[in-house]
């Protein structure tokens, strides 16, 4: 087979064609939809996207292609001339759900598998690695291999997560760097995997950041797969050591009190191991800077900066990992923030070609030549491209909504509002197109978190409530991150309080501007979101017709007395929400579970029994709550096989459907 790299221009045309054929007819189908006909069905939004990654082959030869078919979840590969197809992997995401994937080298994959289990009597959340080779053979289900023997503790821990991946090796195709709690619970070393055998060699002993207390619980390698810092948490005490080059001996770093200030985070070395980037505040922003770990007398410089947005997403690498380039703004978030000029010009050449529109290098071959491009964009859905910086080629490969047509979809608008204390406040109002929103029942969206933020990107939640002819309100309340230390701890200790005031007020603010119709108001949401919705019907119920929380938090006594089964989540849950003790009365008053007699909005309660961030019994003791207060406008509905993600397709269906039933009854 002849690299792409060394075809001429009419192979290359015949090759680009091929692969957007194949992928067409594996991934894609036709959008049916008119923006004067019907709005799409709801399957349409509640499926999983048609696809959800294309990761390139180091070599660029080989795409490995994440998509979801009829609720289950699939990963191909194939080369990039669309030949050599294989289904390597196939879950059916009631037990066992794919969680990532990557490439080791051109022959081998490595998949990260989340499970929902439970510890000690004590719900969890594990994951499992599991390798295969490209055509589907050599399939290890399970990485890891407990030793027969006896370790000096006694018996070896079984870890939790089994997927941490802590760097690769350059030149070292067959393994990785993976961090393991083996040897002492909550205390992972560093081994060398064998991506094949599954065989592990220690080479990064946890030295503990203080004897018998801190353990490193995050490792960083340096670009060369060498052990250079590690980060640690006691209670709320963070601490960072780093190893520089030529040493042996692991130093002091930073020590912070999380209660109190956001300090420094360790991310990731850049080619040369002497300098490491870290993420710490920068005019009560986060930023990204540069320490020199051999001479700590060197100053620190700052990379980049923004002045109303922390910058607090992954860092961005050039093609071949060597070479750091620029920022995510957040988790999840399309923005980046590049400071390296060809990187710059890169990304100026691919949104010239795509206009309008959020596109992200996705995957790139290491010779930095072919890209993967996730181009999307807030009534986009993503789609993929695999561009050639060569000749300035851009093939469509698919799309994860295809059944979406954009031209039918609303556009989100950027507000700004003040609180009633002056606190200014960011979100979006996403009309139905061409719509008077007067007319319109509202739907307040209130993010979950609650330290997350709405994000100028396409959201299936929104587009269809909008598709079915309803306004939508999404506004970050104090609390939400992204703004700032200072708007991210005003949300401490408040739920229910100016958290639910801003949310409140944000309705005001759509009634008085003419946005809304005051009778025609739902509140919904889920986890945090799902709280607020229960505590706007107990708080403020003249201003919702009906409210429907899925997974959210009833019980603000049980979040913080389950959070000392955790690790340091007790003193930060404490910090962040309340103590069990001293702040009882507060927690009460502010959890819808002791305030059930005095709700009197309709209310559809929804609960996962797999969710792990927010417990189901939240929702059986609400639900049984409202029957011994005899309240009769509700219903509660268990999902017994969701999780908080709704990662089963089957559960998106049945909550859509629910919701689409609740809410067309109260706002219609």
């Amino acid at each position: 087979m002849v690299c792409p790299g060394h075809l001429r221009d009419k192979p290359r045309r015949l090759m680009y064609g091929l692969l957007a054929i194949l992928l067409f007819l594996l991934c894609v189908e036709p959008a049916h939809a008119d923006s004067s006909s019907a709005p799409p069905p709801t399957e349409s939004f509640a499926a999983l996207p048609r696809i959800s990654s294309i990761q390139l082959s180091p070599s660029g030869k080989h795409l490995a292609v994440l998509r979801n078919h009829e609720g289950k979840t699939c990963l191909d590969t194939q080369t990039v001339t669309g030949q050599d197809v294989h289904r390597v992997v196939t879950m059916d995401n009631l037990e066992f759900i794919i969680a990532w994937f990557q490439w080791v080298n051109d022959e081998r994959l490595l998949v990260s598998i989340r499970l929902a289990d439970a510890r000690e009597g004590i719900d969890s959340q594990e994951t499992r690695l599991l390798a295969v080779n490209r055509d589907g053979t050599q399939q290890n289900p399970n990485l890891f291999k407990q030793a027969p023997f006896l370790s000096t503790f006694g018996k070896k821990h079984f870890p939790q997560f089994q997927d941490r991946i802590v760097g690769t090796i350059p030149g070292d195709p067959r393994h990785v760097l993976i961090a393991l709690d083996l040897e002492r619970p909550l205390a992972p070393d560093v081994y060398k995997l064998d991506v094949y055998s599954g065989e592990r060699q220690l080479v990064q002993a946890n030295p503990g950041l203080q004897p018998g207390s801190r353990n490193v619980l995050r490792w960083i390698a340096d670009r060369e797969g060498q052990v250079r810092a590690g980060a640690g948490q006691f209670e709320t005490t963070v601490r960072v050591i780093v190893k520089p080059p030529e040493s042996s001996t692991w130093r002091d770093f930073a020590e912070y009190d999380l209660a109190k200030e956001t300090g420094l985070v360790p991310l990731a070395f850049d080619a040369d191991p002497a300098w490491l980037y870290v993420r710490d505040q920068h005019r009560g922003k986060a930023a990204i800077f540069k320490l020199n770990i051999v001479d700590r007398s060197a100053d620190r410089l700052l990379v980049a900066s923004d002045q109303k947005f922390d910058l607090a997403g992954e860092l961005v690498y050039a093609p071949g990992r060597r070479k750091v380039v620029g920022v995510r703004y957040s988790a999840g978030d399309q923005r980046v923030l590049f400071w390296d000029f060809d990187a710059q010009r890169l990304q100026a050449r691919i949104d010239r070609t795509i206009p309008g529109r959020a596109n992200v290098i996705h995957s790139s071959s290491d010779d930095g030549r072919l890209h993967v491009v996730r181009s999307a964009g807030p009534a986009h859905p993503p789609q993929f491209y695999l561009f050639d910086e060569r000749d300035g080629r851009m093939v469509a490969l698919g799309q994860a909504y295809p059944d979406l047509d954009a031209a039918g979809l609303a556009v989100p608008q950027s507000i700004t509002l003040t609180a009633r204390d002056g606190k200014e406040l960011h979100g979006f109002l996403t009309i139905p197109k061409d719509r008077d929103p007067r007319q319109l029942p509202l739907i307040l969206f209130p993010h979950g978190g609650p330290a997350s933020h709405e994000r100028d990107a396409f959201n299936y939640w929104t587009q269809w409530f909008a598709s079915r002819g309803w306004a939508v309100l999404q506004v970050d309340f104090r609390g939400s991150d992204g703004y700032g230390d200072e708007f991210a701890r005003a949300g401490f200790q408040r739920w229910g309080l100016e958290m639910q005031d801003d949310l409140t007020d944000s309705v005001h603010w759509a009634i008085q501007t003419g946005l809304a119709n005051a009778n025609r108001i739902c509140i919904v949401g889920a986890g945090y979101g799902g709280y607020a919705a229960l505590m706007g019907a107990v708080k403020t119920p003249e201003l919702y017709r009906c409210a429907a929380s899925l997974g959210g938090v009833t019980d603000l006594l049980q979040i913080v007395a389950a959070s000392r089964w955790y690790l340091n989540q007790k003193q930060v849950v404490e910090s962040r929400t309340g103590s069990w003790w001293s702040d009882r009365d507060r927690l009460q008053d502010t959890s819808p579970l002791y305030h059930a007699q005095d709700i009197r909005t309709p209310l559809l309660l929804m609960h996962g029994a797999m969710d792990r961030v927010v417990s189901v019994s939240h929702g059986r003791d609400m639900a049984e709550a409202l029957k011994m207060a005899k309240v009769t406008a509700y219903r509660y509905i268990e999902l017994p096989l969701a999780d908080q993600a709704l990662s089963r397709e089957q559960d998106r269906m049945q909550v859509f459907m629910e919701l689409e039933q609740f809410l067309t009854n109260y706002l219609e």
